[in-house]
């Protein structure tokens, strides 16, 4: 005789929802030998249970290669590390230790989330923190439209950078800009009141012949002579570039000569002579010969043939912009004959600016 039980033991108990109280509907049972069924409808909710415990917090973990590596870490696991979670790379579920086993969640990776509402964040007041001190952000308004206010730490000083260049002067508000050119200093204009660019107001130079060497290679002084009759002799030319303002030349060097006369007969003295632009014109060096029959150096020493002069003179004084060439000529006061050597020959001149400042 088959009992109850063994005549359902293969029975299936599935639930059906049809609705709680819906009319009309009413269960089935059905059952043979081999097979059987059961169908339940959905009962009416329950009462609400007691609150459960809290959850353990989430302790993220990172990333564990495959189920086995999660299968040899699983022995070491106890209560005391509920609530740590890996990701296995292999299959991309996330897996949370309850403290008993594992719980996975197999779509945890690689799903899109839901769209966000867009949002737009301007820079409101960003303000200066103590030294030291942390960053604060703060975050005011409404979704869209957000405002992030900063407070920012002061930095420590720095070290000492490296020297730069020279400072851009003609941005200085004291600074009157005006034509540049080469050497130009700053001065002080009192009517301005501010700085002004002006030629460079020192000694330019030098410019030199020695003996038959010019600066410019061009010709130096002129052979040695003896016997010279001519009461006056052109014996070198100085070449000098134009200036960016106007100057007076200041010479220097001088000339081997020796009058042709008798040590009882001595009346004949020969000078040397800087004059601008020709042999007749403006003197600006002289060198002063002796009365004697023995060879003597001229030696030149700025002289402008003139009584007086004054810081606003225009005696010997080139113009800017204008090339000079200044003349050496020996000039004869007595009667007699006279020798010149190059040997020895020098004139440096150097340009002095006149009004410059």
């Amino acid at each position: 005789m088959s009992t109850v039980r063994q005549y359902f033991a293969s029975t299936e108990v599935r639930g059906i929802d049809e609705g709680v109280g819906a009319p009309g509907v009413v269960q089935s049972m059905h059952g043979t030998p081999r097979d059987g069924s059961l169908e339940l409808m959905t009962g009416t909710p329950g009462d609400r249970g007691e609150q459960g415990a809290a959850a353990r917090p989430f302790r993220w973990e990172g990333d564990i290669a495959d189920q086995s590596a999660l299968s040899a870490l699983t022995p070491k696991l106890t209560m005391a590390h509920a609530g740590k979670a890996w990701r296995i790379l292999s299959t991309g579920a996330l897996v949370y230790w309850n403290g008993a086993g594992f719980d996975e969640f197999a779509a945890a990776f690689g799903a899109a989330g839901p769209d966000g509402q867009p949002c737009t964040i301007t820079i409101g007041a960003v303000d200066t923190g103590p030294i030291g001190s942390d960053l604060q952000a703060s975050v005011t308004g409404t979704p869209p439209n957000l405002t992030l206010n900063l407070t920012v730490p002061r930095g420590g000083k720095g070290r000492k950078g490296e020297e730069g260049g020279p400072g851009p002067i003609r941005n200085a508000p004291d600074y009157a800009d005006g034509p540049h050119v080469d050497r130009a200093v700053p001065t002080w204009d009192p009517a301005a009141a501010k700085w002004k660019p002006r030629p460079y107001p020192g000694l330019r130079g030098p410019w030199t012949i020695l003996e038959g060497r010019s600066w410019d290679n061009g010709p130096g002084f002129v052979a040695s002579q003896t016997g010279i009759t001519a009461a006056t002799k052109n014996i070198a030319q100085l070449n000098i570039p134009a200036q960016d303002t106007d100057w007076r030349p200041i010479i220097t060097g001088g000339v081997v000569v020796r009058s042709d006369e008798n040590w009882n007969e001595f009346s004949t003295r020969i000078d040397a002579e800087v004059r601008i632009g020709s042999v007749t014109g403006q003197l600006v060096a002289l060198g002063v010969g002796f009365v004697t029959g023995a060879s003597t150096l001229a030696r030149f020493q700025p002289h402008y043939g003139v009584r007086t002069m004054t810081p606003d003179s225009t005696t010997g004084v080139v113009p800017a912009g204008q090339p000079a060439t200044l003349h050496v000529l020996l000039r004869r006061s007595g009667t007699a004959n006279y020798d010149y050597f190059m040997e020895y020959a020098s004139i440096v001149c150097f340009a002095r600016p006149v009004g410059a400042l």
